[in-house]
């Protein structure tokens, strides 16, 4: 029995590993230096396989295929967030740690705000501009698989009940 959700299940994983244990700097390497890097390594080459793998089957776009654009996109802008915050803290109000980002993150990309994480720089404010910007066109595309996927669906039903019944002669 073939489980393929077991597989985007790991993706996800090595994908939050990966953001959490590289390291940034020695200072703020959370497990080491060189155990980050090999941890790093490590999630790293389990996402290529697990990507590769999933480029060579697909056939088309899926929601899980969504899921983890969206994980990716999440974890690429916390980590930026992040190392704006590292570098120059007075870019942000509330952000000190990798999950102080990812935070940040999830309620940009969920329209929330709470206000407790916030830009504060003009840096860190055109950088949320930009994963806002994301946002609106990721659920434009959302949206319009849907329609898509509707409107195939509609026309296979249609065609099935337009077909004449055979008629043997």
């Amino acid at each position: 029995m073939s489980r393929p959700w077991i597989k985007v299940v790991a993706l996800l994983f090595a994908i939050l590993a990966l953001y959490f244990v590289v390291p940034v700097d020695a200072d703020r390497a959370p497990v080491g230096v060189l155990a980050g890097l090999l941890l790093s390594a490590g999630a790293l080459a389990g996402v290529v396989l697990i990507v590769v793998t999933e480029a060579r089957g697909a056939r088309r776009l899926t929601g899980w295929h969504l899921i983890l654009v969206l994980e990716i996109v999440l974890v690429v802008f916390s980590f930026t967030y992040y190392l704006i915050s590292s570098n120059s803290p007075a870019q942000f109000t509330g952000l000190t740690t990798r999950l102080d980002a990812l935070y940040f993150s999830t309620a940009t990309s969920a329209t929330v705000g709470f206000g407790d994480v916030h830009a504060a720089g003009q840096v860190a404010r055109g950088v949320a501009t930009l994963h806002m910007i994301f946002n609106l066109v990721f659920i434009a595309a959302v949206v319009n698989l849907g329609k898509e996927a509707m409107s195939a669906r509609r026309a296979a039903v249609q065609a099935t009940q337009a077909k004449p019944p055979d008629v043997d002669a």
